[in-house]
């Protein structure tokens, strides 16, 4: 039997069937449960006298303010429109390299900017392909990935307001911002 026949066949098998019906606005009122009926609340988890009280988590708001700009990591800038650096920004690179191999415990966030000439998002995708440059040549010169995240900011950030081409070749940058990883210590008991 050809597969279109047993195709075929199927289909005239499974029409009888026919189609499931949509189900009835009435039926769905009937099965669902009265409010009174409701299943009840879980119990309160325990208390213990003992316990120390739970460490507050810092929220992303906090969180973010603990990364800071060194000055061992210069920003690095760029050309209109490009995504590599000249000479100098490489040797730039290169230094913010072996410092992080320097500092295992140090986290960054490679924050990539760009002028405001050309529209919102085609600076944004501009200012990720930036940053992730910067991020895949850290890599190469033995940076471990996981330490680094690549934001893109886009326009956001300016240095520099003036529309002059000098000013805003400032403003077309990576910007590194660091911050210690080594595990918090907490401890149960109070301090003496």
């Amino acid at each position: 039997m050809s597969r279109v026949a047993r195709v075929l066949a199927l289909v005239l098998a499974l029409l009888p069937l026919g189609c499931a019906r949509p189900i009835e606005p009435a039926r769905v009122a009937a099965v669902t449960t009265p409010p009174s009926a409701a299943a009840p609340a879980p119990p309160p988890a325990p208390a213990w006298p003992d316990a120390a009280p739970a460490p507050d988590l810092p929220t992303p708001e906090a969180s973010a303010e603990t990364f800071v700009a060194r000055e061992e990591l210069p920003d690095v800038h760029f050309a209109s429109g490009e995504i590599h650096v000249d000479r100098r920004d490489l040797a730039a690179l290169d230094a913010a390299a072996a410092w992080l191999r320097a500092n295992p415990s140090q986290l960054v966030i490679v924050e990539g900017y760009t002028d405001v000439i050309g529209p919102r998002a085609a600076n944004l995708a501009l200012a990720q392909r930036r940053a992730r440059w910067v991020m895949d040549y850290l890599v190469t010169r033995g940076v471990p990935a996981e330490r680094i995240t690549a934001v893109a900011r886009g326009e956001t950030g300016l240095l520099c307001a003036d529309r002059s081409p000098g000013c805003q070749s400032r403003n077309r940058r990576v910007h590194f911002l660091v911050r210690d990883s080594e595990p918090v210590q907490l401890s149960a008991s109070p301090s003496r």
